[in-house]
């Protein structure tokens, strides 16, 4: 009865241990024997076990085994960190998106920025477009030693840069237009190609009707009668002047007249808080579950291509739709991802 009673208690102890290692995470100091990283002293020969001893130890091999997937990692005070084997999926799938999203602002950023140097040289205070460009770029929390480098390699280094635009259908008819600047034009077209070919859509025009070239200029914090006050005084030609329902006041211009506008607004001492030429979408094209999957997977490949700087799209998605990814990053197959 006496060893009856140890083997439960040892069985209920080695249980309970197991079950807080799997669903929490646990520290425990460095010297303290743990189920994860076990400690065994080298100063003395250990004891013979008893018999209950022999059945408790092969109870916590097995919990060890089960434990093996387990993420362990040292805090610098010598605490050891025991997380579930999600841990490491769970922070690429909170981190992956952000980083991409910041990886995608900085690349336009520095896109723009050699446009501009191209243009006019790498001297903001004569090349007004650069010093806006630089602005934009610092408001996004871009570092200035990051555009600094960008400006001063290509100027050193000459490099030959151009820019191009491909125009193609994905799945349901959905129309995506990418912007790109490249030094091979053969190597991003090919790119851009097997990104359609994989969905099954086609590089071709998508004709003028489904996108609006539209000059934007953002003010926030100022009244819209300001605005135009400002823009009657500077003869700014304006094509339009709203107050959006975030409180941000938005004035449209043809592309041809966005610098000019920009900068008389900027002489008369108002200066936007936002300022581009958009591809706005004037034709949306409505898309099944199974097309919007296809089509966010084309989008998702065109974005890995480090040429290609804007990509837009009339898609609208179906609800409850979003990229699956297998064990490596790459994204599944939509048979893969909604299984029936």
């Amino acid at each position: 009865k006496h060893i009856l009673a140890r083997n439960r208690q040892a069985a209920a102890t080695t249980a309970a241990n197991f079950q807080m290692a799997a669903f929490t995470a646990v520290t425990v100091p460095r010297l303290r024997p743990t189920l994860a990283a076990p400690v065994v002293s080298t100063s003395h020969k250990a004891p013979a076990a008893s018999k209950p001893d022999i059945f408790a130890q092969r109870l916590g091999l097995m919990g060890m085994g089960m434990l093996a997937g387990f993420h362990m990692a040292r805090r610098p005070d010598g605490r050891v960190i025991v997380r579930g084997r999600n841990y490491e999926k769970n922070i690429r799938g909170k981190k992956g998106p952000a980083e991409r999203k910041q990886a995608k602002i900085t690349a336009k950023h520095l896109r723009m920025i050699v446009l501009a140097v191209k243009e006019g040289g790498p001297d903001p205070a004569t090349n007004t477009m650069l010093n806006r460009y630089i602005k934009a770029a610092l408001k996004d929390n871009l570092p200035k030693d990051t555009i600094d480098r960008r400006i001063k390699a290509f100027t050193a280094s000459k490099e030959s840069f151009e820019e191009v635009e491909v125009q193609g259908y994905g799945p349901g008819g959905a129309a995506v237009v990418i912007e790109a600047m490249t030094d091979n034009m053969n190597r991003t077209r090919s790119a851009i190609k097997d990104a359609f070919k994989e969905v099954n859509g086609e590089v071709k025009n998508v004709g003028d009707h489904i996108f609006k070239l539209t000059g934007i200029l953002e003010f926030e914090g100022v009244p819209e009668e300001k605005v135009f006050e400002v823009s009657m005084e500077a003869e700014a030609d304006v094509e339009d002047i709203i107050t959006r329902e975030d409180g941000v006041v938005e004035v449209t211009t043809l592309p041809s007249d966005f610098h000019a506008t920009v900068t008389a607004f900027e002489e008369a001492g108002l200066e936007p808080s936002k300022s581009e030429v958009q591809r706005r979408v004037e034709v949306e094209a409505q898309l099944s579950h199974e097309q919007s999957y296809e089509v966010m997977r084309l989008l998702h490949e065109l974005e890995d291509c480090d040429d290609i700087g804007e990509v837009h799209h009339n898609a609208k998605f179906a609800d409850d739709c979003e990229l699956k990814f297998g064990n490596y990053g790459a994204v599944l197959a939509y048979a893969s991802a909604y299984k029936k």
